[in-house]
């Protein structure tokens, strides 16, 4: 463990998806976090569909199962969201209505919370399609769930965990470039005749390059740093994701505790 104790570092950031260095904790801590973010911070998600005038050529089934999948704002404190993991209570109101005066493709901009304000910040996708004088109007409840439910209430897609990429350039290499050439992300190049490091977190620790040529490079990963990688899904933002599933890992896991502390006390007093 890192003796300045552990920390996180935004890497880079391309709209929702993020890249994030976690230092001074292990492996297992670092995955464990990934899959608290994925499977245990919850999040509003459309739950009940009442149709009031459905006269499109699509099943109620159908379109209820498209607006499920739309991601809906969860506009709650990492605090509210704790307690409704652990006491799920949270529920919002929306209404889609929409009568078609031509051929039209209704999107999830017509889904309004009681306000008048959409309810995604997805706006544009697509949910059916309707022609002229077709009406669709539905009630809609969203409730607050987990992604080990459903995926429908996952903040996050496509998370995963690495070690850092640790890359060393060995004096021995007389510059064929060989394992340049073997890099399949291009890590690793060959700039003015000599072998150079050109993106270290582009390398994904497969070793091609010390294939090709291992008296020039050596390539590991570093077990106390970790490059997560994730894509938010549009529910919440980065930090309420994180802050809240690091306050449910430290609840449950002080649960456990507690309840070790439970057993040990009765295996005593016997």
């Amino acid at each position: 463990m890192s003796e300045k104790g552990p920390s996180l570092t935004v890497l880079r950031r391309d709209g929702p998806a993020y890249q994030v260095l976690l230092a001074g904790v292990s492996s297992a801590v670092a995955n464990t976090l990934r899959r608290a973010m994925m499977a245990y911070v919850p999040t509003l998600a459309i739950d009940e569909v009442i149709f009031d005038e459905n006269s499109t050529s699509f099943y109620r089934e159908y379109i209820a199962h498209r607006l499920s999948l739309i991601p809906i704002k969860t506009i709650m404190s990492y605090a509210e969201l704790v307690d409704n993991y652990f006491e799920p209570k949270a529920e919002v109101d929306m209404v889609l209505d929409v009568r078609a005066t031509g051929d039209t493709t209704v999107y999830a901009s017509e889904l309004k919370f009681p306000d008048g304000s959409v309810a995604t910040d997805h706006p544009r996708i697509p949910i059916i399609s309707m022609t002229n004088g077709q009406s669709l109007r539905a009630e809609i409840r969203a409730r607050i769930g987990t992604g080990r439910e459903h995926a429908k209430w996952q903040p996050i897609s496509a998370a995963s965990v690495v070690d850092y990429p640790v890359i060393e350039l060995k004096s021995e290499c007389d510059d064929c470039s060989k394992c340049a050439e073997a890099c399949p992300t291009g890590a690793i190049g060959v700039e003015g005749g000599r072998l150079v490091v050109r993106d270290e977190l582009a390398c994904t620790l497969c070793e091609a390059c010390v294939e090709a040529c291992p008296e020039a490079i050596s390539v590991k990963g570093d077990k106390e740093r970790h490059v997560l990688s994730f894509e938010l899904n549009g529910q919440l933002d980065a930090r309420t994701t994180f802050m809240t599933a690091l306050e449910i890992l430290n609840r449950e896991l002080s649960n456990i505790l507690s309840q070790l502390e439970v057993l040990v006390s009765e295996e005593k007093a016997n």
